[in-house]
């Protein structure tokens, strides 16, 4: 009998006063919210990769002879580490040798010696702390010495990168805080973000696969990445690594911040051009066939669930893309146009309407305010929808926590603008240019609140017209 895949969890709520005021329009879209992130519920997407035939252990498209296996040894990292470790306990057992996560959240420290056998420390994220470079010691000075007849499974998901952490040699970790912070802020997106921490990091850029040799190491990755590059989800720390230290630092020129980042950084970065470092991870590093990857669940798993889902509940879904990315100015742009073709042409789709976009943009922080991407998008959303009936936008961060508040996004109609003026006195202008979206929709009403949902799959936009004929 398979074990209860939802794992006794409460699922999380999306409404809002924005979203229950529009009645049928939000609560199907927050059903709609709730079919995509089961979907890419980790838990289930870890147990399905994973088959017990006789003498043979299948994880994905690998398969390993257990009777040339001596011990299974199971790591990871990441906001889904714990459900992900447990799926894995559960379907193998006392096959496990050892077993230890890194993950956010000290309420998973109840899952602390699940089946006597799992380990659960905790890390920072976006900002790696001190406890993500402490947790990360403990996990691998946990490890014994390893053999050939070893089997290390990883399970890896979003927030790995702060997560799993330990600067090299000649960095601090307050070097890689700021380094962060100003890479955060600048705009720079995640390959461009992990470009740079892969080559100052001694477990990123496929440096773990090398530190688990000579055992095998298969690794079950969710992904949180647009377009599900393997080296750059968690920074690829069991992948091979096309970057370069030179890439690193063309970022770093790209975004004109050379001068604002520690000088140990820049410094590091030249010896390693200059061949004084080894490179992270290349084909030629490894023999053939000792390390194995494979993707278990993405933003277009969960984007299709929405696009079922509405369609079930009787709307004309559209999966438009699952690559939205650039700054949220230019995203809230592009899908305004896409809006008022819809109204007015009834196209790409006829209402009643469900448009759906997953990925993942961007924002160049200039003010004090508080607030996330999700948020941001849906309050540059606002002044463009405004005086629409029947219309709802929603901009969601499947992990439930967008950018350093307890949000998980937000939500626009097209009441909100001239209610914000006259009812609340709000110039939305002021909080745009001191990106305050978190305050803006906390006064509105049109925060999302789900908590940690446990998955992590980039994020997911909704645009929703009603059939108001």
């Amino acid at each position: 009998m398979k074990p209860d895949r939802n794992e006794k969890k409460q699922k999380p709520i999306f409404t809002n006063r924005v979203i229950l005021r529009n009645g049928k329009i939000g609560k199907d879209a927050c059903k709609i919210l709730a079919d995509a992130l089961e979907a890419v519920n980790p838990y289930s997407a870890t147990y399905e990769q994973i088959v017990l035939q006789n003498q043979n252990l299948i994880i994905g498209h690998t398969n390993f002879n257990l009777e040339e296996i001596k011990r299974v040894f199971l790591i990871g990292f990441g906001k889904a580490a714990v459900p992900m470790a447990k799926a894995v306990i559960d379907i193998l057992g006392s096959l496990i040798f050892q077993a230890a996560v890194i993950t956010k959240g000290p309420k998973f420290l109840d899952e602390n010696g699940y089946k006597n056998k799992l380990k659960v420390y905790l890390g920072s994220h976006p900002i790696p702390s001190e406890n993500s470079v402490k947790s990360t010691k403990l996990l691998l000075n946990s490890l014994p010495e390893l053999t050939e007849k070893d089997l290390v499974l990883v399970v890896i998901s979003g927030g790995g990168s702060a997560l799993f952490t330990d600067p090299v040699h000649g960095v601090t970790l307050k070097d890689i805080q700021q380094l962060t912070q100003i890479l955060l802020k600048s705009g720079a997106n995640i390959n461009e973000i992990n470009t740079l921490r892969k080559h100052l990091d001694q477990v990123k850029g496929g440096r773990l696969a090398e530190k688990l040799q000579p055992a095998q190491v298969t690794t079950l990755i969710l992904s949180d990445v647009i377009g599900d590059r393997l080296d750059i989800i968690a920074s690829g720390p069991t992948v091979i690594d096309p970057t370069t230290y030179q890439d690193a630092i063309d970022v770093l020129e790209r975004y004109d911040v050379l001068n604002e980042v520690p000088v140990s950084i820049f410094e590091y970065l030249k010896n390693g051009c200059a061949g004084n470092f080894p490179e992270t991870l290349k084909p030629e590093s490894l023999p053939a066939g000792k390390v194995s990857n494979h993707i278990i669940g993405t933003n277009f798993h969960a984007a299709k669930a929405a696009f079922d889902s509405a369609n079930s509940l009787g709307y004309n879904a559209i999966l438009f893309t699952t690559a939205v990315t650039g700054l949220t100015d230019h995203v809230s742009e592009f899908i305004e146009g896409i809006t008022l073709t819809a109204l007015k042409y009834h196209f790409p789709v006829s209402k009643p309407a469900c448009i759906i976009f997953g990925g993942e943009p961007t924002v160049i922080v200039q003010g004090g305010g508080l607030g996330g991407r999700n948020m941001d998008l849906a309050l540059k959303m606002v002044p463009k929808i405004t005086d629409y009936e029947n219309i709802l936008f929603i901009s969601f961060a499947t992990d439930g926590e967008d950018g350093p508040t307890d949000a998980a996004g937000a939500v626009a109609d097209g009441l909100m603008f001239r209610e914000g003026q006259e009812k609340f006195g709000l110039d939305i202008e002021t909080y745009i240019t001191n990106n305050d979206s978190y305050h803006y929709h906390e006064i509105m009403g049109s925060l999302i609140k789900t908590g940690a949902t446990g998955s992590n799959v980039n994020d997911l936009m909704l645009l929703m017209i009603g059939d108001t004929s």
